[in-house]
């Protein structure tokens, strides 16, 4: 196995003291769990499910409209870009903890992919439906989404959130705690792209999660793990590699100043 480069050798005992004695509040895991959107792609016609993970919800300006996208990782809607008889289902929340659902979602929001980092970038569509009859006083404020990114530093405590698929239609909140032990570009299938190990394994379902520390900063996406022995790629059962939620905010940047009339184009007006 090829061996692993850290990158950042700053690591002093006050400094690691420092995180080791964060603690993440309610407040920031209610935060975060409004940001992760559940994901099922599923047959048009049967209603069966071939994938279920989740994405991070984010937004910018197109145009002088806001738009909502989602982070994923690319093996959840693979198969849209696959099957056209595939749509997914997607479940966000809005500011104020209400869920809503985008239907009928298909391979042309997919905006962006990297088949070799597990990376997708996608564009919600306008028309969201609530999953509960709203009161008739109700005013949306605009859906729950991650404001704050950053870089982690290594030694700290960083927190995956996603979901536990109970069913097809159904699936319950996961938080996991682990420490960053080193972000590489020489992971075996991740061969020259920056990712980030966690000392914990995130659980089936939690692709395309949330990582965050404990002031409630996104570092990355849950992707998986796989590592490289005698030729196979085989899971790991204590690690769990973040994409960095950085590149995907670059890549959005650029779609937007590059193709903005590709994405007014998807979303409608």
């Amino acid at each position: 196995m090829k061996k692993f480069v850290l990158f950042t050798f700053i690591f002093t005992t006050s400094y690691f003291g420092t995180f080791a004695q964060e603690k993440v509040s309610p407040e920031i895991i209610r935060e975060a769990q409004r940001n992760v959107c559940a994901i099922n792609i599923m047959h048009e016609v049967t209603g069966k499910s071939s994938a279920l993970g989740c994405g991070v919800v984010f937004s910018s300006k197109v145009k002088d409209r806001n738009e909502y996208f989602i982070a994923t990782a690319f093996h959840i809607v693979k198969e849209l870009l696959e099957n056209q008889d595939l749509i997914a289902t997607i479940s966000v929340f809005d500011n104020k903890g209400m869920t809503f659902l985008a239907k009928g979602v298909t391979a042309k929001n997919i905006l962006w992919i990297n088949t070799s980092m597990d990376a997708a970038l996608l564009i919600l569509p306008r028309d969201l439906k609530p999953t509960i009859n709203v009161p008739a006083n109700y005013e949306f404020s605009g859906l729950a989404n991650l404001k704050r990114i950053g870089d982690p530093s290594w030694g700290e405590d960083i927190y995956l959130f996603g979901y536990r698929w109970i069913n097809e239609s159904s699936f319950i909140d996961i938080v996991k705690k682990g420490i960053l032990s080193v972000g590489t570009t020489e992971l075996p299938g991740y061969e020259g792209y920056l990712v980030y190990l966690i000392d914990n394994m995130a659980n089936k379902g939690m692709s395309g999660g949330l990582a965050f520390n404990a002031r409630g900063v996104g570092i990355g996406i849950i992707s998986s793990y796989v590592y490289e022995t005698n030729n196979q790629f085989l899971k790991s059962d204590d690690l769990t590699v973040c994409l960095p939620l950085t590149m995907y905010f670059n890549v959005l940047s650029n779609l937007i100043i590059n193709n903005p009339e590709l994405i007014k184009e998807i979303v409608g007006e």
